[in-house]
């Protein structure tokens, strides 16, 4: 029964789906879905590339490389794989320091982290991650690419441009005087036109029709000055991926350098996944299997890695896309990925002429809906606690990177939580009349406790019951309605009853769950507790 259990766990999604009821009206739907996904992922892929500081070429090589082994290896049925937002910023200031050999070091470790990640069973971890945190630091990674690509947007004449967020403010605003007209107007146009289309013609493929608008508008004004593809990038045609391993892979020095990098990738990757199966079970009712899509996701970007790629992850608008569609297993994800390859081959000459003020306006309206700063505002109505995570989070990841920025929120949230469990620990003074052995009737003092009895809320305890007046010979400890008692709420009562010990005053813990009675009983080593005791049946 456990092998049987171990192997279903451990079965990619695609042999799951498609031994189970797979027919031929399944396979039309699936290499449908992956026609019109492939349609809008082709320019997302390439845009994502260029945003990441790598080659248009390079986004589809990562997107049909890594999407294909997501596919045949993953745990989740709609998984659309490939550069993304998330990644792009990151990525660019890992090829900006350590070059794109040190990038794909740092992928290699990235990949073995997420497979390491499914094998030790983290993959239901992740999802503990607070939502502030999650929606902090994606809006400041759709601010960062916001930024980054004004520069392509206005058509600006820039030279040496600063790497932090508001020293790339204050050098667009020198700069203005540099904008190119010709490029401010298609990246005007294309962005209204990606509006109106979502707006008014949801169900065309609005980034295709920016697209023939982009080629169009420099065909017609193909003498000013405007920046393409192919005047940035060179030619972009199709040709076999080689098996790359960067020399740097193999001292020790630079991957250690690199690690924190490496840590920042899997932790992004792994998060960015395990977020588009939960959203891809909620629009399709199927159920994904966590630690089995960080193995895919972790096989993925080692072999995006190998082949000169670079980072991959769920898509998330594409991955919905793929279920609203009708795609039924991961098929249709593979088929997705022969059509890029197929579109790269077929269409090279078509794509070097694609402007990047057209591509500029993609990722803009891409990263603000990223951001969802109108969609998450009511956060700014939640709690303080929660709000200022959410605030902290997105300063920090502008700032500085996403790696201390998520290091930043979970520390708050995790203060802010032991602070909101504090408050819920009520401790009530009292007295009580309990009758001894030989039924006659004694008064003692009492403290009932009503909460988690942890190390956040031990010193309140403590002060609590050295408050008491002790003019009794018996203090009653009244733990009924404690659902979790830790070693610092164990020392507390040990210390308390030892105390109480040596003036002779007798301590009964009363009410006690059969489950927190044994826990106590194990820290008990001592045996300074165990005549103490008492289960709610025994009660006094």
């Amino acid at each position: 029964m456990n092998n049987k259990s171990s192997l279903a766990e451990w079965t990619p999604e695609i042999f799951i789906s498609i031994g189970s009821r797979y027919s031929l009206k399944y396979f039309f739907s699936d290499v449908r879905a992956g026609l019109l996904i492939s349609v809008v992922a082709f320019p997302l892929f390439m845009t994502f590339a260029i945003a990441s500081g790598a080659s248009p070429y390079v986004g589809i090589v990562t997107s049909v490389i890594a999407g294909t082994l997501a596919c045949l290896f993953g745990g989740a049925r709609f998984q659309i794989v490939g550069p993304t937002g998330a990644f792009a910023m990151l990525v660019a200031d890992i090829i900006r320091v350590h070059s794109y050999g040190g990038m794909t070091c740092a992928l290699i470790m990235a990949g073995g982290l997420m497979i390491g990640f499914a094998l030790l069973r983290i993959g239901d971890l992740i999802h503990y991650v607070p939502y502030p945190i999650t929606a902090g630091f994606t809006a400041g990674i759709g601010l960062s690419i916001i930024v980054a690509q004004m520069g392509n947007f206005l058509g600006l004449h820039l030279a040496a441009m600063p790497m932090d967020f508001f020293g790339k403010l204050h050098y667009y605003c020198a700069q203005l005087d540099t904008i190119t007209p010709y490029a401010a107007t298609l990246g005007f146009s294309s962005l209204l036109l990606l509006e109106l289309s979502q707006r008014y013609w949801p169900r065309l493929p609005r980034y295709l029709l920016v697209l023939a608008w982009g080629i169009a508008y420099a065909l017609a004004f193909d003498d000013v000055g405007l920046e393409t593809v192919g005047s940035k990038f060179g030619d972009v045609y199709c040709r076999l991926p080689k098996f790359f391993i960067p020399e740097a892979f193999f001292s020790w020095i630079h991957l250690k350098k690199l690690f924190p990098s490496a840590f920042a990738l899997a932790f992004l990757g792994s998060l960015e996944s395990l977020l588009g199966a939960v959203i891809s079970d909620n629009l399709s009712g199927q159920k994904h299997r966590s630690n089995m899509e960080l193995l895919g996701q972790g096989i993925a970007n080692l072999g995006s890695a190998i082949f000169g790629g670079i980072p991959a992850t769920c898509a998330l608008g594409t991955t919905a896309l793929n279920v609203k569609v009708g795609a039924k297993t991961p098929v249709a994800g593979l088929c997705n990925a022969l059509l890029l390859f197929l579109y790269v081959l077929c269409l090279g000459k078509v794509v070097k002429i694609i402007p990047l003020p057209c591509l500029a306006a993609m990722l803009l309206s891409t990263a603000w809906n990223m951001a969802a700063l109108t969609k998450n505002k009511y956060i700014f109505l939640a709690p303080k606690s929660d709000c200022s995570v959410f605030v902290a989070t997105i300063l920090v990841t502008l700032l500085t990177d996403i790696v201390i920025a998520v290091e930043v929120g979970l520390i708050m949230s995790a203060f802010l939580f032991i602070k909101r469990s504090v408050e819920t620990t009520k401790i009530e003074i009292f007295s009580k009349i309990i009758h001894d052995g030989a039924g006659l009737a004694r008064e003692c003092e009492g403290i009932k406790v009503c909460g988690h009895l942890f190390f956040g809320a031990a010193p309140v305890l403590n002060n609590a019951l050295k408050s008491l007046p002790k003019t009794h010979d018996i203090i009653y400890i009244d733990m009924q309605n404690v659902p979790f008692v830790d070693a610092s709420g164990a020392k507390v009562l040990k210390e308390f009853v030892t105390e109480a010990k040596e003036k002779h005053i007798e301590v009964i813990i009363g009410g006690l769950d059969k489950r927190i009675m044994k826990v106590l009983q194990k820290m008990d080593t001592n045996k300074d507790l165990q005549d103490h005791l008492l289960t709610v049946d025994e009660v006094l």
